[in-house]
């Protein structure tokens, strides 16, 4: 006999951001395009793409110590920062949180989750004011079916900047390495 395991399904970002203190900004997609419009994203972009994309996105608010989401969450959204900042903190082997980041306006966090869903790998907490635009994995997955056209470029994006982050972690890996192999000699 098999057994059916039923997971509850995760909650929406939504429902998850105002649980956690965040507050969602009142806006038109035409808000949310001319917020994207202001950061480093809106360089690829049209404005009729960015008109676009602000069907997809919430825009929220978060106070300073408010989390956007914790290491081990199983939610599925990403973040555009549009002003403000956030720390990044990790556990280590101990479970003490270190920061090992901090990211400002223009900088998206959180884009790991709409590609594999997966744990939260990091901590993210406002350290100021911020507000964000949301891209959940819902409306990323309807984006997909709606304006594939759009998605592929959305998606090329966070492939670009996934990449960068890969090869800054590897350049920093091998500093490390570097300095670790001087103190065994």
């Amino acid at each position: 006999m098999s057994r059916i395991s039923i997971v509850p399904p995760k909650p929406p970002a939504r429902q998850t951001l105002v649980h956690r203190g965040a507050t969602l900004v009142s806006s038109t997609p035409r808000d949310r395009a001319n917020r994207l419009d202001g950061t480093r994203w809106s360089n690829r972009l049209s404005w009729k793409e960015e008109e676009g994309i602000g069907l997809y996105l919430e825009c929220f608010r978060l106070g300073e110590g408010v989390a956007l989401f914790k290491e081990g969450d199983h939610d599925a959204f990403a973040a555009i920062i549009i002003s403000g900042a956030l720390e990044i903190r990790k556990g280590d082997s101990s479970q003490q949180q270190r920061v090992v980041g901090r990211l400002t306006e223009g900088k998206m966090v959180g884009e790991m989750s709409l590609i594999d869903g997966t744990f939260r790998s990091a901590t993210a907490v406002a350290t100021e004011p911020t507000e964000i635009l949301v891209l959940s994995r819902e409306d990323f997955d309807t984006m997909c079916n709606d304006r594939p056209d759009l998605a592929l470029k959305v998606a090329l994006m966070i492939a670009e900047a996934v990449s960068q982050l890969l090869r800054k972690t590897t350049g920093e890996l091998v500093d490390y390495l570097d300095t670790d192999d001087e103190r065994a000699l």
